[in-house]
């Protein structure tokens, strides 16, 4: 498989804004970029110097094409694409196996892990991309594309990027929805949210140097029954602050001590 230099964008949302500026800044050349909405299409492609394609029953002749959509479009829009295509055709997603992509495509995977906005900077040699390919070459020359744009390369199965997706799914949504709850109980009590900021950025750095069960603190942590029993009654009854704080201080207590609650 020759070097990839000319790269398709298939999508229009944050991951394909990204991953089309990022590769147009290094040096690519994006070939095309195809949406549902051809404004949004339109858009992108002014961005990297690009054109729209109208459509994919086309064979596309990048060397890869991205498709850069929702986890339940990838079969939908990938099923369009001409058998006839040159290209490597990879999506971006964790969740997704390779053969959601139909038989008869050069089949990849090129998965960053990372939550983008649209227009937000990435620093991306941080940022880990998660790689796989049915062909050997294939898998090289994601390899040296992945290469020239971050420090962190992965090779990973289906399998292995479906656990990648879901830890990925707890250390960031699940613990954004935990900040959502905490910004929601601090307004009740006219509380600025900014307060919790030192403590979130040093929980965080904690995790990064030591494993998380190592660095955890809290009542339930220490074992303050009676800590507890007074958050309780501050939450209440019937909500849903009150059960995900009975299940974690549960979970957290459980993990702490002999004699579980």
């Amino acid at each position: 498989m020759k070097e990839i230099k000319r790269i398709s964008i298939l999508g229009t949302g944050r991951v394909a804004n990204q991953l089309a500026r990022v590769l147009f800044e290094k040096g690519y050349e994006i070939d095309g970029i195809y949406g549902r909405s051809s404004m949004e299409a339109r858009k992108l492609a002014e961005k990297v110097n690009s054109r729209v394609i109208e459509s994919i029953s086309q064979p596309i002749r990048s060397d890869l094409a991205l498709v850069c959509v929702s986890d339940d479009a990838i079969g939908e829009v990938s099923a369009k694409i001409n058998e006839r295509s040159d290209a490597i055709i990879a999506h971006t997603s964790g969740a997704v196996p390779i053969y959601e992509i139909p038989e008869g495509l050069r089949r990849a995977v090129f998965y960053p892990l990372q939550s983008f906005s649209i227009d937000k900077k990435v620093v991306w040699e941080n940022v880990p991309f998660c790689i796989e390919a049915e062909e050997d070459d294939h898998l090289n020359a994601l390899g040296q594309l992945a290469d020239s744009i971050t420090e962190k390369v992965f090779i990973l199965s289906s399998d292995q990027r479906k656990s990648l997706h879901l830890a990925a799914v707890f250390a960031n949504n699940f613990a954004n929805l935990m900040y959502e709850y905490s910004e929601e109980l601090l307004m009740s009590a006219d509380i600025d949210r900014s307060i919790l900021h030192p403590l979130i950025l040093e929980t965080a750095n904690k995790v990064l140097l030591h494993r998380a069960s190592e660095s955890r603190t809290g009542p339930a942590s220490r074992g303050d029954l009676e800590t507890i029993k007074a958050h309780q009654k501050l939450l209440g009854e019937n909500n849903s602050y009150r059960e995900v704080y009975d299940l974690l201080t549960r979970e957290i207590y459980n993990r702490n001590h002999e004699q579980k609650l």
